[in-house]
């Protein structure tokens, strides 16, 4: 539906504040961790990442003067697949030369919103149920989540181990990193490891850009845009993810600078015939993308339930 002065009429009063009240916005997050893997235009859109693994150790004694045998490399293969994405709004011609959104700001504003939000809930989907599971307090199933299984730091403790001996890279900060729904950072921070690791610690450093805090060697970043599953636990509990990873656990295609949204306004032209009369103009925006995880024994995903939760 267009935007026009009797679909939004609040935007053609004229008394009221012109400043516009504050939209709630998600917290895009889950691209903290990505490698982006670039190739050029015209490759096709079907992208194959190959990863060689490890020899086996040679313990083994050499023999005098013989040649050892030669052994075979094994690989790898992942694929990702790009795609299309993209949404677009059609703003009538009176709307825009009467609405106080002057030169469609916040038109545009919001179309760069949901193009945000959206990429981060396609790279949400790539790593849910991708990785490796962690089940909190070591239950034998989703379903045996109870209330009282919450996130806390022996649960940071156990995803560093296991990526540890999965030989997963840390960053080059040297540290690991996670993205945690807001429901388990308040179990988190009540936790007592937690509590101590901050005690001492000044905020302002600690806070910046989504980051909210380092424990046992990870990074914590917080997103409001939370992997929910909904009834999963014992007695309908809701179940909430927390993923915890390294370096190329996941990534994202870049096709020749194409990975980041683009913005579209085009205003009425005169050699556009199915606008004939300049009825209109159009926002919109379009992106190429695909995320993929790239190693599942480098991502961990770690569900809990939340003492905050809806259940």
């Amino acid at each position: 539906m267009a935007s026009t002065t009797t679909t939004l009429t609040g935007l053609m009063q004229t008394f009221y504040d012109k400043k516009f009240l504050t939209r709630a916005k998600e917290m895009q997050t889950y691209d903290v961790g990505a490698q982006v893997r670039s190739i050029p235009s015209n490759g096709g859109k079907t992208v194959y990442f190959t990863r060689f693994s490890p020899l086996a150790k040679a313990t083994t004694a050499l023999t005098e003067a013989t040649n050892p045998s030669f052994v075979d490399m094994s690989t790898t293969t992942v694929s990702a697949v790009v795609a299309e994405y993209g949404s677009a709004v059609k703003v009538g011609t009176l709307f825009e030369l009467t609405s106080i959104d002057t030169n469609l700001a916040e038109h545009v504003d919001v179309i760069a919103q949901n193009a945000g939000e959206t990429v981060d809930e396609l790279i949400l989907a790539a790593l849910n149920n991708n990785g490796t599971a962690q089940l909190a307090n070591g239950v034998a199933a989703v379903s045996s989540i109870a209330a009282s299984d919450t996130m806390d730091g022996t649960e940071i403790r156990k995803a560093v181990r296991t990526l540890k001996l999965n030989k997963a890279p840390k960053f080059e900060d040297g540290k690991y990193k996670a993205i945690i729904p807001v429901s388990a950072t308040h179990d988190l921070r009540g936790d007592s490891e937690w509590l101590d690791a901050h005690r001492y610690v000044g905020n302002a450093e600690a806070i910046r850009n989504g980051e909210i805090g380092m424990l046992h060697g990870v990074k914590f970043y917080e997103t409001n845009n939370e992997q929910l599953d909904v009834n999963a636990g014992a007695g309908n509990v809701d179940v909430y993810s927390t993923f915890v990873f390294g370096k190329e656990a996941y990534g994202i295609v870049d096709i020749a600078g194409t990975s980041s949204p683009k913005v579209y306004v085009k205003n009425p032209n005169g050699g556009s015939t199915d606008n004939p009369i300049d009825m209109f103009s159009t926002i919109g925006w379009k992106v190429h993308f695909a995320a993929k995880v790239l190693n599942s024994t480098w991502l961990i995903q770690i569900k809990s339930a939340s003492s905050v939760g809806a259940n």
